[in-house]
């Protein structure tokens, strides 16, 4: 099989990874520490700590149990690993452990890695079939770690947050359950359900330490994680609970002679401090070792200007994009992206020549001529019933598609349920191709994907899956190939990952797109609950809002500070709907709160250590969120009044050094300006008045030298 996982290479040299003897390695990051053994044959954690503490997270050695049986010719065969050898490169940070069977020929290698700097140990397996016939798979986990101790003198919670794609306000949320002796939960992710978890979980112990634990995919998985022993019994030692990442149990597919399969990467991580904490670790990890590498010249996190429905949507024609341009760039905006409103119907990508006669030839001209970056929306999945013989046809390759005939609406342009699978590799082999075309084509900067470039069922007999359960697998794997593809043939390009928004928020496609749009419900509230929910696991510089202008509440989505504010704790990415309607007071607001984000914010999101200061927004109590960038010594103290009725607010810091002098300056002025010690912002805090519902303010915080 031709797939592979990228984004598991190192080019530095790991120098906080050794081994200990022959059959014991210890693999050390900036926060975490494992140890790894092999005991009678077999792979075995035996230390799971914080780097700083040393302290063992775990009450007895786990053994990892490697894939126990296959099925060949319709018989199950148990397998008998035999132990060859294990290997540290000192280049990549690989521990490598290498296995044989004997009945039928396999080879196993399992690989444990720890990258210098901040963040987790990670693991994952492959499996090769030197048996000369097609043998079936069963489930294999990615991570198991049980006999974690359960800290008999802290309370432990298990976090978790759910996607939020639609609407972070429905299908989102920030999930903290207490952990004991009769504790369990399956947290099962899923690429097309918005309101699935994120593969992320975190043991929070006190406010004091903790672990978190994540999966490096983007098809259906799991993070499972249940109590250890008979909680009726008495045990001798700390309670324990286990987790247990990957793939879902009943998962099995066919692996044909001479393919390998992967067992997809997980991780775990160790931390000191509150979850904020826990988090910062993974932001850094995302940041500097899973984000595809960011162009040079291109300002990051870019401000862009997404024209869909301002234009008249799918009815916008040359003039209307024009004039929209010239407003993006009057109001300071980097880059222009054109949306889901360019084509004749989707399946179709070349520009509707109704609508523009010159084709993208004068947009192109028009947006480059004014300094900023092209933007293109391409859900590149979709087909087609035009007429265009170029065009991705139903009826041309209906083997492609993962049913029957789809339902083409006439009255949509978008042909959302005609998928084709990119687990098959004809249609795997026409997506790379014309996404590369477009790109070069239309000389495009910035590419958007959206909904859904991974299929998690398909009736088709001939695709790569056979059993259902597998599709999402092959499907995940074929989309990588399409987005390394185009990455890697054009490396100054800007990947935004959509798929309705953030149904596909997870760190395997973080490491194929540059940011994850979050939230679909492009609304005041939802953008700040999605923020929210999203932070504890992505860092803010990795994931976007839009906005929609006056189109779910004219009040509190109103074209002023307010609505701009609640999106500008990320990629701020402004989506209008009626700029027409603006009043010239309205845009210089606009352009004031863009030239905010470049000069201060955005800085500041590269490395911003987030701190959950309020609980999450409900639009009826005030929340608010602090962003400090321990690199730059200043942060921003984003605050909002919703629907509420209380006008003054004291507010506490977090994260800040005691004995430290801080600059406190105030963007509406709602506080009083000075200089605080950081125990006094942290401990006192600072009263905020805010006049009315629906206003808010931007603190701005700066260590004194």
């Amino acid at each position: 099989m031709r797939f592979f996982l990228a984004g598991l290479g190192c080019l530095v040299i790991c120098l906080t990874t050794w081994a200990q003897d022959n059959n014991s390695w210890r693999l050390v990051t900036d926060d975490t520490a494992v140890v790894v053994a092999v005991q009678d044959g077999k792979p075995v954690v035996t230390q799971l700590s914080s780097a700083k503490s040393g302290s063992n997270w775990l009450a007895a050695p786990v053994s990892e149990e490697l894939l126990p049986s296959v099925s060949q010719d319709g018989s199950t065969l148990k397998t008998q690993w035999k132990y060859q050898g294990g290997e540290l490169n000192s280049q990549s940070g690989e521990l490598t452990l290498r296995f044989t069977n004997a009945t039928p020929a396999l080879e196993l290698q399992s690989i444990w890695r720890a990258r210098p700097g901040r963040g987790p140990v990670e693991h994952w397996l492959k499996l090769a079939n030197k048996s000369g016939k097609t043998i079936t798979i069963g489930h294999q986990d990615s991570l198991v770690l049980g006999a974690i101790a359960i800290p008999a003198k802290e309370s432990l919670d298990a976090w978790y947050i759910r996607r939020g794609a639609g609407n972070a306000g429905i299908q989102g949320g920030t999930f903290v359950r207490s952990v004991g002796r009769n504790s369990s939960e399956t947290l099962t992710s899923n690429p097309n359900d918005g309101a699935s978890p994120v593969p992320w979980l975190a043991l929070q112990a006190g406010t004091s330490h903790g672990l978190y634990f994540g999966w490096e995919f983007s098809g259906i998985g799991r993070i499972n994680y249940h109590s250890v022993g008979d909680p009726n019994q008495t045990l001798t030692g700390p309670a324990q609970i286990a987790v247990e990442i990957g793939n879902v149990p009943e998962f099995k597919t066919d692996l044909p002679a001479g393919d390998t399969f992967l067992v997809p990467p997980a991780f775990v991580g160790a931390y000191e401090g509150d979850i904020d904490d826990g988090s910062y670790s993974l932001h850094r990890f995302i940041m500097e070792k899973l984000v595809p590498r960011y162009p040079k010249g291109y300002a990051y996190p870019s401000l862009a200007y997404n024209l869909y429905l301002d234009s008249g949507g799918s009815d916008a024609e040359e003039s209307g994009v024009l004039r929209s341009i010239s407003l993006a760039h009057e109001l300071g905006f980097e880059t222009f992206v054109v949306d889901a409103m360019w084509f004749p119907q989707s399946g179709d990508w070349y520009w509707d020549s109704r609508r523009f006669p010159r084709g993208v030839k004068p947009i192109e001209e028009a947006i480059h001529n004014d300094g900023m970056k092209f933007g293109l929306w391409m859900a590149y999945t979709h087909g087609s019933n035009s007429t265009n013989p170029k065009a991705l046809r139903y009826d041309d390759h209906p083997d492609w598609f993962i049913g029957g005939r789809p339902e083409f609406d006439p009255k949509s342009p978008i042909n959302w349920g005609a998928l084709i699978d990119l687990g098959y590799d004809p249609a795997l082999d026409w997506a790379k191709k014309e996404t590369q075309r477009a790109v070069a084509d239309y000389k495009v900067d910035y590419f958007k994907t959206d909904y859904t470039p991974i299929v998690t069922s398909c009736q088709q007999t001939n695709h790569r899956h056979h059993y259902g359960v597998d599709v999402s697998y092959w499907s995940t794997l074929g989309y990588y190939a399409v987005q390394e593809a185009m990455l890697e043939k054009f490396p100054d390009l800007i990947a935004e990952g959509c798929s309705g928004s953030g149904h596909m928020k997870d760190f395997g496609n973080l490491q194929r797109v540059h940011f994850i749009a979050m939230n679909d419900t492009l609304s005041s509230l939802p953008n700040r609950q999605g923020t929210y929910d999203s932070t504890f696991a992505m860092p803010p510089a990795a994931l976007m809002n839009y906005t929609y202008e006056n189109f779910y509440d004219t009040v509190s989505d109103a074209p002023e500070p307010y609505f701009w504010r609640s999106s500008m704790m990320n990629w701020w990415q402004i989506d209008p709907t009626k700029s027409s309607t603006w009043t010239a007071e309205q845009k210089a607001k606009v352009k004031h709160a863009t030239d905010i984000y470049k000069s201060w914010v955005r800085p500041i999101l590269l490395d911003a250590k987030v701190h959950h200061i309020l609980p999450r927004p409900d639009g009826y109590h005030w929340d608010g969120m602090f962003y400090w960038s321990p690199s730059l010594k200043k942060g921003t103290l984003y605050i909002f009044r919703p629907n509420s009725d209380e006008k003054t607010r004291t507010i506490t810091l977090k994260g800040l050094d005691a004995n430290t002098r801080y600059s406190i300056r105030s963007e509406d002025h709602t506080t009083t300006e000075g200089t605080y010690t950081g125990a006094q912002l942290m401990e006192a805090g600072l009263k905020i008045v805010l006049p009315g519902p629906y206003t808010s303010d931007l603190i701005y915080v700066q260590q004194v030298h």
